[in-house]
């Protein structure tokens, strides 16, 4: 879905000549390393489509579609320095082939870069893009502090994940001019999406399900947090029956928070007054995002 489209198209042309245009350096070869990764560019395109919803044009919202995914990639770039990955979407990760070192600096040039990308729209589209990426900062603080409670959680992945979900929708409406009540809906469409993204990714990384990156240090919350839904407390002290019936209860928790967001993620959408075809296409982007991952967890002998 995500390449059989003009617009997916369109933001990878633009990454590649972006890529031409880098210093011919080291540390220009550790961007276009990054940049030249293979993506879903679901952030970008979610923003292309919120603006056409609207009526503006692909043109109009490409600089800050393009500003969207460097942060993110900027953003992949300092998580694998958090965590220690050493392997992402399959292949080496940045700091596994050039060093912490050099993959920081890339993560400061890419966004950099991005503000220079955002720096030609209004007001109140650069003021929606740094409150993202402060918030993704604070996000990503939150998660190193290995807080286990339910809002501890929820706090993390909405700042951490959703914001840029979140931001990539409401700018998108924001671009094209949109009733301030329809940019508040793609806003939450957006938040709802990321939600139910990172908690099937949380979740496919604790049952141990491939997902193409590779962390020496790997989240332990949704272990603690089925430890906090067994109401004797401490896991590792329960019976085995007692443990499963905990895992399992953690995990169908999970499974069910995932369908809730995407629903509500869908609802916003039938509740803006954007183009049809345009909110169908976003729509469809929920789907793509989660089910296939959704099945690969209800299929684990674990939530039987």
């Amino acid at each position: 879905m995500f390449s059989c489209s003009e617009e997916y198209d369109l933001i990878n042309h633009e990454l590649a000549e972006l890529v031409k245009g880098l210093p011919e350096s080291d540390l220009g070869e550790v961007i276009a390393y990054v940049l030249s990764s293979p993506g879903k560019r679901v952030r970008p395109l979610i923003l292309i489509f919120s603006a056409r919803a609207f009526g503006a044009s692909p043109a109009q919202a490409l600089n800050a579609a393009l500003a969207i995914e460097l942060v993110h990639a900027a953003s992949l770039v300092h998580d694998d320095i958090l965590d220690c990955g050493v392997e992402r979407r399959g292949s080496p990760s940045a700091i596994e082939r050039f060093g912490t070192e050099a993959a920081l600096l890339a993560g400061d040039f890419l966004i950099s870069k991005s503000i220079e990308l955002i720096s030609g729209y209004s007001r109140s589209v650069i003021c929606t893009f740094s409150r993202a990426c402060m918030s993704m900062s604070e996000g990503e603080m939150l998660d190193l502090s290995r807080a286990c409670t339910l809002n501890d959680y929820y706090q993390c992945i909405s700042q951490k994940t959703a914001s840029l979900f979140a931001t990539s929708a409401s700018m998108g409406g924001l671009i094209a001019r949109a009733p301030p009540e329809d940019v508040t809906r793609q806003e939450r469409y957006g938040l709802n999406l990321g939600l139910a993204y990172q908690i099937l990714d949380d979740l496919e990384e604790f049952l141990g399900i491939d997902q193409g990156k590779v962390s020496r240090k790997t989240s332990v919350i949704l272990q603690r947090f089925s430890e906090n839904m067994c109401s004797k407390g401490n896991l590792h002290d329960l019976h085995a029956e007692e443990k499963r019936r905990a895992r399992v209860t953690a995990l169908q928790t999970c499974v069910k928070a995932i369908e809730d967001h995407c629903l509500k993620a869908k609802s916003a959408l039938y509740e803006s007054s954007g183009d049809a075809a345009m909110k169908s296409r976003l729509e469809s982007i929920v789907d793509e995002m989660t089910h296939r991952g959704l099945e690969r967890c209800r299929s684990q002998k674990s939530l039987c």
